[in-house]
Protein backbone atom coordinates (compact mmCIF):
# COMPACT_ATOMS: atom_id res chain seq x y z
CA UNK A 1 0.00 0.00 0.00
CA UNK A 2 1.68 3.27 -0.75
CA UNK A 3 1.22 6.70 1.15
CA UNK A 4 -1.13 7.79 -2.01
CA UNK A 5 -3.51 5.67 -1.24
CA UNK A 6 -3.69 5.15 2.11
CA UNK A 7 -3.93 8.77 2.24
CA UNK A 8 -3.23 11.74 5.21
CA UNK A 9 -6.69 11.25 7.52
CA UNK A 10 -7.57 12.75 10.97
CA UNK A 11 -5.85 10.28 13.13
CA UNK A 12 -3.39 8.05 10.93
CA UNK A 13 -0.15 10.58 10.77
CA UNK A 14 1.77 13.70 12.47
CA UNK A 15 4.79 15.76 11.87
CA UNK A 16 7.54 15.91 14.12
CA UNK A 17 11.14 16.66 14.60
CA UNK A 18 14.08 14.15 16.04
CA UNK A 19 17.37 15.04 17.69
CA UNK A 20 20.27 13.50 16.68
CA UNK A 21 24.10 13.81 17.33
CA UNK A 22 23.39 16.38 19.72
CA UNK A 23 22.36 19.48 18.09
CA UNK A 24 21.47 17.82 14.59
CA UNK A 25 17.79 17.47 13.87
CA UNK A 26 15.30 16.40 10.89
CA UNK A 27 11.84 16.53 10.40
CA UNK A 28 9.18 12.97 9.90
CA UNK A 29 5.91 12.08 8.88
CA UNK A 30 4.62 9.31 10.87
CA UNK A 31 2.45 6.89 9.76
CA UNK A 32 0.07 4.89 12.16
CA UNK A 33 -1.17 1.99 11.53
CA UNK A 34 -2.63 -1.34 12.95
CA UNK A 35 0.92 -2.78 12.76
CA UNK A 36 3.81 -0.12 12.90
CA UNK A 37 4.83 3.10 13.79
CA UNK A 38 6.48 4.25 10.62
CA UNK A 39 8.61 7.66 10.53
CA UNK A 40 9.11 8.95 6.73
CA UNK A 41 11.77 11.53 6.73
CA UNK A 42 10.00 14.61 4.97
CA UNK A 43 13.03 17.40 5.88
CA UNK A 44 16.33 17.37 6.88
CA UNK A 45 18.01 20.01 9.67
CA UNK A 46 16.17 22.93 10.36
CA UNK A 47 17.60 25.98 11.81
CA UNK A 48 16.62 29.23 13.26
CA UNK A 49 16.33 32.60 11.50
CA UNK A 50 19.49 33.66 13.30
CA UNK A 51 18.41 37.08 13.18
CA UNK A 52 20.99 39.40 14.24
CA UNK A 53 23.78 36.68 13.83
CA UNK A 54 26.99 37.29 11.53
CA UNK A 55 26.45 37.25 8.05
CA UNK A 56 27.79 34.09 7.41
CA UNK A 57 26.15 32.02 10.31
CA UNK A 58 22.60 34.02 8.96
CA UNK A 59 22.84 33.25 5.65
CA UNK A 60 23.19 28.86 6.51
CA UNK A 61 20.71 29.13 9.07
CA UNK A 62 18.65 31.35 6.60
CA UNK A 63 18.86 28.76 4.55
CA UNK A 64 17.51 25.84 6.81
CA UNK A 65 14.56 28.19 8.31
CA UNK A 66 10.78 27.68 7.83
CA UNK A 67 9.16 30.65 6.31
CA UNK A 68 5.47 29.60 5.92
CA UNK A 69 2.72 29.21 8.44
CA UNK A 70 4.67 27.55 11.39
CA UNK A 71 1.28 26.51 13.26
CA UNK A 72 0.65 24.00 10.04
CA UNK A 73 3.01 21.11 10.43
CA UNK A 74 2.96 20.18 6.97
CA UNK A 75 4.77 23.17 6.20
CA UNK A 76 7.75 21.59 7.85
CA UNK A 77 7.35 18.68 5.21
CA UNK A 78 9.27 19.33 2.05
CA UNK A 79 8.29 17.94 -1.40
CA UNK A 80 11.20 16.60 -2.96
CA UNK A 81 11.05 13.93 -0.27
CA UNK A 82 7.62 13.01 -0.56
CA UNK A 83 8.44 12.48 -4.29
CA UNK A 84 10.72 9.73 -3.24
CA UNK A 85 8.00 7.79 -1.07
CA UNK A 86 4.48 8.43 -2.62
CA UNK A 87 4.38 5.44 -4.23
CA UNK A 88 6.66 2.94 -2.88
CA UNK A 89 4.71 0.69 -1.06
CA UNK A 90 4.75 1.54 2.98
CA UNK A 91 4.70 -1.99 4.35
CA UNK A 92 7.39 -3.30 1.77
CA UNK A 93 11.55 -2.62 2.22
CA UNK A 94 12.31 0.06 -0.64
CA UNK A 95 10.45 2.48 1.91
CA UNK A 96 13.66 2.29 4.63
CA UNK A 97 15.88 2.15 1.31
CA UNK A 98 15.32 5.85 0.27
CA UNK A 99 16.46 7.41 3.15
CA UNK A 100 18.71 5.51 6.02
CA UNK A 101 16.48 7.84 8.27
CA UNK A 102 13.77 6.32 7.25
CA UNK A 103 12.46 3.89 10.24
CA UNK A 104 9.31 1.09 11.28
CA UNK A 105 8.51 0.12 14.71
CA UNK A 106 6.35 -2.55 15.51
CA UNK A 107 3.62 -1.61 17.14
CA UNK A 108 4.32 -4.95 19.64
CA UNK A 109 7.93 -4.31 20.34
CA UNK A 110 6.83 -0.46 21.62
CA UNK A 111 7.00 -1.06 25.34
CA UNK A 112 5.96 2.27 26.76
CA UNK A 113 4.53 5.68 24.95
CA UNK A 114 4.92 8.86 26.98
CA UNK A 115 3.59 12.29 26.89
CA UNK A 116 5.82 14.79 27.76
CA UNK A 117 4.30 18.45 27.84
CA UNK A 118 7.75 20.31 28.41
CA UNK A 119 9.24 22.69 25.35
CA UNK A 120 12.23 21.17 24.06
CA UNK A 121 15.01 23.46 24.49
CA UNK A 122 16.83 24.84 21.19
CA UNK A 123 12.88 25.46 18.95
CA UNK A 124 13.40 29.11 19.19
CA UNK A 125 10.52 30.26 17.31
CA UNK A 126 8.87 26.94 16.46
CA UNK A 127 5.51 26.07 18.07
CA UNK A 128 5.48 23.04 19.47
CA UNK A 129 3.17 20.78 21.84
CA UNK A 130 6.63 19.26 23.51
CA UNK A 131 7.43 15.79 23.08
CA UNK A 132 6.41 11.72 22.69
CA UNK A 133 8.71 9.36 24.23
CA UNK A 134 8.52 5.70 22.99
CA UNK A 135 10.46 3.23 24.43
CA UNK A 136 10.98 -0.35 22.86
CA UNK A 137 10.81 -3.58 24.40
CA UNK A 138 14.73 -3.98 22.83
CA UNK A 139 15.81 -0.60 25.16
CA UNK A 140 15.54 1.72 22.11
CA UNK A 141 14.22 5.40 22.87
CA UNK A 142 12.99 7.53 20.98
CA UNK A 143 11.86 11.34 21.71
CA UNK A 144 9.74 13.18 18.81
CA UNK A 145 8.97 16.77 18.96
CA UNK A 146 5.28 17.68 18.02
CA UNK A 147 5.36 20.33 15.05
CA UNK A 148 3.07 23.27 15.01
CA UNK A 149 -0.66 22.70 16.23
CA UNK A 150 -1.17 18.96 16.67
CA UNK A 151 -1.83 17.73 20.03
CA UNK A 152 1.39 15.74 22.02
CA UNK A 153 -1.14 13.99 24.17
CA UNK A 154 -3.47 13.57 21.37
CA UNK A 155 -0.81 11.69 19.23
CA UNK A 156 0.61 9.92 22.45
CA UNK A 157 -2.88 7.99 22.74
CA UNK A 158 -3.45 7.53 18.85
CA UNK A 159 0.03 5.45 18.96
CA UNK A 160 -1.07 3.52 21.96
CA UNK A 161 -4.49 2.75 20.98
CA UNK A 162 -4.47 2.39 16.79
CA UNK A 163 -6.76 0.03 15.72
Amino acid sequence: MTLNEIGLKDGNHFVAMEYYGLILNRTFLFLITKEHLIGLKVNGMVSSNALGADPLTAIIASSMAIYSDLENPYSYIKSKYLKKIKNLDINGEEILMVSKSNFKISKKDISNVEYDSSKKWGMGEYPHDGKVKIRTSRGERREFIILGAQSGEQIANRITNYN
